[in-house]
């Protein structure tokens, strides 16, 4: 765990660093040199780090052409992007760093647009396992990046760039389609009427969720149809995390003061991301299908987190939560990351120094 724990000091450090003690061109270099950090330590991994990673750059050597980009069997987006890849170096290394490019970059714009306290919402981003999650979905990774750079104009209710960014993303993965819908049902308050939705949304989706998934199958792609098939099921850990966390932040949200009405935008968004989790959980479905969806949904916590942690007036107050928000985040940084998707342990492409 040593390199990641490594990355996740390194970047929160440099952030905080160059927020308090430099000026805005200060800011921008170091947002730059914290992205090259990430981008880089995903773009030189070995290529057994995440379980699919051996899988999307085997691809390297199937799509070499405009027309196979064409016709391969995956998103167009991806392939062409393959295919950028593949004109320049059969090297994955640079597919891998490309991926990272997009990804990181959408995050990293996106934090410094709508959070005052980047560093934070750095940690946030990596704790969180946000960050990790393209390391093994490097598709889903880079539409849920995709439809993270588009809340800022969700936020400020600007529909036309906010769907535009979806249809990019829904060119990376079709299941992007599902973050169209939240322009219009990301309400600017939370009650309870929100929590009934999330209960009833997970007893419906789960004693539906196989004719779903036949419905979604039927009009997006056939693989589709794989979501909705019982399985030994598993990611009781994030759901439970999930959970908590949601709780949370629902607790938080009388004190937030500042752009109050984003914060529950957000909350709505994430607390939505709930239902599929849940009835994932409850329907006994494979975890790598229909678990994942949460993802374009629990990425609002990278700038919930933040909000909470600037609603404290009394520094002291503020210590003491950013101390224990600290503690869970790196403990459950630790377990994931050291149990799940393929990792741990993080290996450098030896081929790079040959």
């Amino acid at each position: 765990m040593t390199p990641y724990l490594a990355l996740l000091f390194c970047a929160a450090t440099v952030g905080t660093l160059g927020r308090h003690y430099g000026g805005d061109g200060v800011k921008r270099l170091n947002l730059l040199f914290v992205g090259c950090l990430l981008i880089f330590f995903a773009g030189f991994r070995h290529r057994e780090v995440g379980t699919d990673t051996g899988t999307y750059i085997s691809w390297l050597t199937r799509v070499t052409s405009f027309e196979e980009a064409l016709a391969f069997q995956a998103e167009i987006g991806y392939n062409f992007l393959i295919w950028f890849s593949s004109s320049f170096s059969d090297s994955y290394a640079l597919l891998l760093v490309v991926i990272g490019v997009l990804v990181v970059g959408c995050y990293l714009t996106t934090i410094a647009t709508l959070v005052k306290n980047y560093e934070f919402a750095i940690f946030v981003f990596i704790s969180l396992g946000v960050y990790t999650f393209f390391f093994n979905a490097a598709r889903q990774g880079i539409a849920v990046a995709l439809c993270f750079a588009a809340l800022p104009w969700l936020l400020k209710r600007e529909a036309i760039p906010y769907f535009l960014l979806v249809a990019v993303a829904v060119l990376f993965h079709k299941t992007a389609i599902i973050a169209a819908p939240l322009y219009f049902i990301a309400r600017p308050n939370v009650g309870l009427k929100d929590i009934l939705v999330v209960v009833l949304g997970t007893a419906i989706v789960a004693a539906s969720i196989s004719s779903l998934a036949q419905l979604v199958a039927s009009f997006l792609d056939d693989r589709f149809a794989s979501y909705g098939e019982e399985g030994s099921g598993g990611g009781r850990v994030q759901v439970a995390f999930l959970a908590v966390q949601g709780m949370l932040l629902l607790l938080f949200k009388g004190q937030v003061k500042e752009h109050r009405d984003w914060y529950n935008r957000l909350l709505n968004i994430y607390l939505l991301g709930l239902i599929p989790a849940f009835a994932s959980i409850v329907a006994s479905v494979n975890p790598s299908g229909v678990l994942r969806l949460t993802a374009y949904f629990s990425h609002a916590s990278i700038v919930l987190w933040p909000m909470v942690l600037v609603s404290y007036g009394r520094v002291r107050n503020r210590m003491i939560f950013l101390l224990g928000f600290l503690i869970c985040a790196v403990v459950y940084y630790v377990l994931t990351t050291s149990s799940f998707s393929g990792l741990y342990p993080y290996r450098l492409n030896s081929s790079l120094f040959l």
